[in-house]
């Protein structure tokens, strides 16, 4: 729903652009990640299973997609810092050409970082006999090397920079709002803590959602090596331990899909222009070309 309403505006500013692209990174993540997941335990049907081509297709654009999401976040959040830092500059720099430049930045470098993944996947995968790393030296290079990579990229990077951005979006609201009220300035000052809360909310749901997930993934494999060593010594022990790391893994990863459902939700129905643009929408209006999101 969020993607219709978006293609309903004329004029589309910076923050309306990078939205637009975190609503479709998300999605791809839910197509992807999620969705193969569901049909597994649905129908028994392994899509990454069918073909080569799918098991690498599948898997590159998960993880693509993931790393996508979590910069696109970052970025969106680093030009509304800069926005409210030097807000005499928004016109030269937070602009929808720019924001399109950036978006273009970071699709090439995250599609560099993991095309990796389309030479060392293989329908049949060197442990088990699934899809996954093709030969012992890609397995080793997939585990030991791109897990700490995907961790950084996804979760070790971006929630640092979340944090300081929206740190300082709040301070320098509040001030402005502070400093309007000093002066006694006439008219109706616009009310900053719904833009508060909203930052405060996004940080929140990506640590809550995002932490489990990351920690699990990079360990792992650190964790099925002690289940192995343990298999020979306590084989019940350890086939116990193993379906109990595997449950908290698939809760994990199904917490991790809220953030991607309601990440983009949260950013578009905070606006009180989306839900009018969402109402005429629904009852079949002509848009008038308004902005959601001004500068």
């Amino acid at each position: 729903m969020p993607i219709f309403v978006l293609l309903r505006q004329k004029k589309m500013t910076s923050t309306t652009v990078f939205l637009f692209a975190l609503v479709l990174s998300d999605t791809l993540i839910l197509f992807s990640s999620a969705l193969p997941g569901w049909v597994l335990h649905t129908w028994d049907i392994n899509t990454l299973s069918v073909s080569n081509p799918g098991c690498k297709t599948i898997y590159f654009i998960a993880c693509y997609s993931i790393h996508l999401s979590s910069w696109l976040i970052v970025a969106d959040t680093l030009e509304r810092t800069a926005c409210v830092l030097f807000p005499h500059k928004v016109r030269l720099g937070c602009s929808p050409r720019n924001a399109g430049l950036i978006i273009d930045t970071i699709v090439l470098a995250v599609f560099g970082i993991n095309i990796i993944l389309l030479v060392i996947f293989d329908v049949n995968g060197y442990n088990g006999g699934r899809c996954g790393p093709s030969t012992k030296e890609y397995y080793d290079l997939f585990v030991y090397v791109y897990r700490w990579i995907d961790f950084t990229l996804t979760f070790g990077v971006p929630f640092p920079l979340l944090v300081i951005g929206n740190v300082i979006i709040v301070v320098q609201l509040a001030r402005s709002r502070s400093r309007r009220q000093r002066m006694n300035i006439s008219g109706k000052a616009r009310d900053t803590c719904p833009v508060s809360i909203l930052m405060i909310a996004l940080c929140v749901l990506f640590l809550v959602t995002m932490t489990p997930v990351s920690v699990c993934f990079v360990n792992f494999p650190y964790l099925r090596e002690k289940l192995l060593a343990l298999e020979s010594v306590d084989p019940y022990t350890s086939l116990y331990d193993s379906a109990y790391i595997d449950f908290l893994f698939g809760v994990a990863t199904l917490v991790s899909y809220f953030n991607y459902t309601f990440k983009s939700a949260i950013y578009v129905f905070s606006g009180s222009k989306f839900c009018a643009e969402l109402r005429s929408l629904l009852c079949c209006k002509a848009t008038h070309g308004t902005r959601l999101f001004g500068s």
